[in-house]
């Protein structure tokens, strides 16, 4: 498959600023742009779908010709959602605000209920898959105006990477975005844009403004005009572009997009080895110096009088694959012989080649090995020897870029929640601001529960505070609410604790704790003992 380009543009318009005089010039140019990206994009979609065609023209027996698709591209979709995005986005207090502010804390948490009555983790996995395959998602934040006790204060829906793209400026060192569209194709044929600015919406039908005031134009010097040309649009409540465009990386390509004619490569592969056993199992026949023998047989005819009957005829037989060949010595003594024609096929060969190219594809796009090839290693070397160390460092590079993209969301979100009339006066998330939070992205293995949870009982031990833990350490899905709800209890445990010491000192102990005794429960550090090498060591030191 070809793609017209590796990586979706952006869009761009020269204009310092977007009114109803030129916005529909900077919608015409950017569509241009736009549906370059939209033919690339579905090509992926399908792609990823298994709709992989197979370049190829077969000269030789031409009825076997299979056309199998190793799907490589739906394994790597499908783990990158999983190890990305399997685990719900929630957002935490930013540094250590928590002690100054508690309220700050709830008000998050309240941020994160509203995020959860939108349905956010469904959503989430559907603007995910768009942003693995695609490189871009875009979602549409606006004002939940049918509000309802219990439900969010924002409305958050994902678009169709098809039918929605920003444009950005050109002119401005920071490239913001001027402009916002999303758009749909009605029955007859006709196209509905609607286009925000930070300031105001355009409802754009037949490239003409249909929304907002009338803009009058002079006819002549009578003063006489024109009938409406267009109109100037409707003011923007939220005071942002309301469509944020997510990106997985700065190169703004799918995940294994990079990878697409390697794929291409072993599909080929793959089909050729399967059309070359079904050409070996449908074997033709080579027979050479062989009298075929005469069989009778009774066939039909039709009569002089058109009757139809039935006659003995002799004919040489026709063979079948598959059926036994009977041969007789030819009279002037040359040997016959029939066989099948077959190619000396390395079979053994060909298929290593086949699961080399696909574990090659597989390493190249960041997946991980699922089956078992670390001889026996556990813990850190089974990371780094089935590849989940690199799968993990480069979630956390992709992490980064997707954060802003939260981030600004965070502020439409915000404008939205504070314009919502239903929102009391004195309602805590008035005050929050995007710069108090950020996003909390949890990436857990089962057997990383222990590490986590000893370190966080070390940390505690030692003095930390709460915050600062669950800030460190990825173990809860909401950290602003375990810190509502256990910084208390947190802050008793560890008085309790420095009272101990306190005593301990007193009484002259100068003996210390074996540092595995504090351990809640045994994890990947204990693993030295089962290292035959690391431990004799250890135990040759001992004995010196």
């Amino acid at each position: 498959m070809e793609l017209s380009h590796i990586g979706r543009y952006e869009i761009y318009t020269d204009a310092e600023t977007i009114t109803s005089d030129n916005v529909i010039a900077v919608l015409q140019k950017a569509l241009g742009v736009h549906r370059i990206n939209v033919a690339d994009i579905n090509r992926l979609l399908d792609y990823e779908k298994g709709v992989q065609p197979l370049i190829r023209e077969k000269k030789s027996r031409k009825e076997i010709d299979n056309k199998v698709v190793d799907n490589v591209a739906a394994q790597v979709t499908d783990f990158w959602l999983g190890f990305a995005w399997g685990n719900p986005i929630r957002l935490r207090q930013k540094g250590n605000r928590w002690k100054d502010n508690e309220k700050e804390a709830e008000a998050i948490s309240l941020l994160n209920e509203c995020y959860t009555a939108t349905d956010n983790d469904c959503d989430t996995m559907k603007l995910a898959r768009y942003i693995e395959i695609c490189g871009v998602g875009y979602t549409y934040i606006d004002i939940n105006v049918d509000y309802e006790d219990g439900e969010s204060y924002f409305t958050r829906d994902v678009l169709r990477p098809q039918n929605a793209f920003v444009v950005r400026s050109s002119v401005y060192p920071d490239n913001r975005v001027m402009l916002g569209v999303s758009y749909r194709k009605s029955e007859d044929g006709n196209y509905f844009f609607t286009a925000f600015t930070p300031d105001i919406r355009y409802e754009i039908k037949a490239m003409k403004v249909i929304n907002g005031k009338p803009v009058e134009h002079p006819n002549n010097d009578d003063g006489m005009l024109w009938g409406e040309r267009s109109r100037s649009g409707e003011r923007n409540p939220l005071g942002r572009v309301p469509i944020i465009e997510w990106i997985r990386s700065n190169d703004r390509t799918g995940v294994f997009e990079k990878q697409i004619s390697e794929m291409d490569n072993l599909n080929l592969l793959v089909s050729d080895f399967t059309n070359d056993v079904d050409q070996n199992t449908q074997a033709i026949i080579h027979a050479n110096d062989i009298e075929v023998p005469e069989i009778e047989i009774e066939e039909e005819y039709i009569k002089e009088d058109g009757t139809t009957g039935t006659r003995k005829v002799t004919r040489k037989r026709e063979y079948k694959e598959g059926e036994w060949v009977y041969t007789e010595t030819t009279q002037d003594g040359k040997t016959p012989f029939i066989k099948s024609v077959e190619s000396n096929y390395d079979y053994p060969g060909m298929l290593s080649n086949i699961l080399s190219r696909r574990s090659l594809i597989l390493q190249k796009c960041h997946v991980p090995i699922t089956t078992d090839k670390t001889n026996g290693a556990t813990g850190v070397a089974m990371d780094a020897a089935t590849g989940w160390s690199d799968a993990e460092a480069v979630a956390s590079a992709q992490e980064i870029i997707t954060n802003g993209c939260y981030i600004e969301e965070v502020r439409v979100v915000l404008s939205a929640i504070r314009e919502n009339t239903e929102l009391e006066q004195s309602s805590i998330l008035r005050e929050l601001k995007a710069c108090d939070v950020e996003p909390n992205v949890r990436r857990p293995k089962t057997y990383e529960l222990s590490i986590k949870v000893n370190s966080m009982a070390t940390l505690i031990k030692s003095g930390f505070a709460l915050e600062d833990v669950v800030g460190t350490i990825p173990l809860f899905d909401d950290p602003s609410t375990v810190i509502l709800t256990s910084g208390e209890g947190v802050k008793k445990y560890q008085e309790t604790i420095f009272l101990q010491n306190e005593q301990s000192d007193g009484e002259g102990e100068e003996s210390k704790k074996d540092v595995k005794a504090d351990q809640t429960m045994s994890d990947v550090s204990d693993q030295i003992q089962n290292s035959p090498n690391l431990d004799g060591q250890q135990k040759q030191v001992e004995a010196e």
